[in-house]
């Protein structure tokens, strides 16, 4: 059998690919790159919430041998149309360096949408506007808050003899469940995987509940034309799509609501209105060194509950917590972000992706 020892550096410089496809028109590799995360969180005085939310770009690109695209020193940047040096390595957001040297992307989509499947239509089951197209599944976002979290559809982008020959499309949004997708377990499916059926049909997979679609054209082929694709277009605006407003379309007020909401409604009958607890059984979240320290123990008592004697500020408490594990990992991460930011505590706030890494833990060991 092969080992790596036998194969070469095809390429170079391009992070976190999840989708990649070969494209027989032109016999040439493309790649989607997923760009990074937390731009604000890691660099706020370079990058707002809302820069974070858009950037860097997910990288649409033809990777040809010995290509460079610029990791980890450079990010592209799709509102300024180009390259730029990454903080780590003195960028500032405005600082270009040597980034037009490297490999540039075909099309640059807006952050965090997470391109994880392309396939290029080689079908004849669908109008010849996307014949040797490429399909690209986009899974969605789960960073972008305080905005909507975008992505969860299946874009279209044409091409003819091999090169690039349009903007890119909408070609089947509606997975989500909400309008507006304020965390990502309201997204409802996200797309994660294409294939084409021996027929020319599209089939599109998902990874929160395993569906497949089989997506067939039964209209006018000879008929299909710039037209039909007017209402697709429309949907650009969608919340899940379009770039979101600076000031409109911040959900931070919706969400400290949301937050508030479940302390009141799961957690405030023991430990009170005000986090001081009842002084006898239930325990003070007012600077306490359980809410403040690691957050996998905090997350871990909301999921399996805690019973016995717990010292906290040097007092010792002796009660009983139920599980919370009914709600769902972004309920937890919301009320646990609350907990943490409010009755004097300012630690950094709790993931739903922590609540789901620290649940998965739990199955996995009862399973054993």
């Amino acid at each position: 059998g092969q080992l790596q020892k036998d194969g070469y550096r095809y390429a170079t410089g391009i992070r976190s690919i999840v989708g990649m496809e070969w494209n027989p028109q032109d016999n040439t590799l493309y790649a989607l790159q997923h760009g990074r995360d937390n731009m604000h969180r890691m660099w706020p005085d370079l990058y707002s919430p809302w820069q974070s939310a858009m950037l860097p770009a997910e990288e649409f690109l033809k990777v040809t041998e010995g290509s460079d695209a610029g990791w980890p020193y450079y990010y592209y940047d799709q509102m300024q149309g180009k390259k730029l040096l990454g903080p780590e390595y003195g960028g500032d957001g405005k600082k270009e360096g040597n980034g037009a040297e490297y490999l540039q992307p075909l099309i640059a989509f807006p952050g965090h949408w997470a391109p994880n499947d392309i396939h290029f239509y080689q079908g004849d089951q669908f109008p010849e506007h996307y014949k040797n197209g490429a399909f690209i599944a986009f899974h969605g976002s789960t960073i972008r808050d305080p905005y909507p979290q975008a992505g969860y559809f299946i874009g279209f982008v044409p091409f003819k003899n091999g090169a690039l020959s349009g903007p890119w499309e909408v070609f089947a949004d509606g997975f989500s469940k909400a309008d507006t997708i304020i965390t990502p377990s309201l997204a409802g499916y996200r797309p994660m995987g294409i294939a084409m059926g021996p027929d020319g049909s599209l089939y599109i997979s998902e990874s929160e509940e395993g569906k497949i679609w089989r997506i067939m054209f039964k209209g006018d082929k000879a008929g299909f034309g710039q037209e039909n694709l007017v209402k697709m277009e429309l949907r650009k605006q969608q919340p899940n799509i379009k770039t979101p407003d600076e000031v409109s379309d911040d959900l931070s007020s919706l969400v400290a609501e949301a937050s508030s909401q479940l302390y009141s409604q799961h957690c405030a009958a023991c430990h009170m209105a005000d986090g001081k607890g009842d002084g006898i059984r239930f325990p003070p979240l007012d600077e306490s060194e359980w809410v403040l320290g690691e957050k996998p123990r905090l997350i871990g008592i909301v999921l399996n509950g805690l019973e016995g004697s717990i010292t906290v500020k040097g007092e010792t408490f002796l009660g009983t917590m139920p599980p919370l594990d009914y709600l769902t990992d972004m309920e937890i991460a919301l009320v646990l972000t609350y907990i943490r930011s409010n009755f004097n505590n300012n630690a950094v706030g709790v993931r739903e992706d922590e609540v789901t890494g620290e649940r998965r833990g739990n199955r996995g060991h009862e399973d054993i």
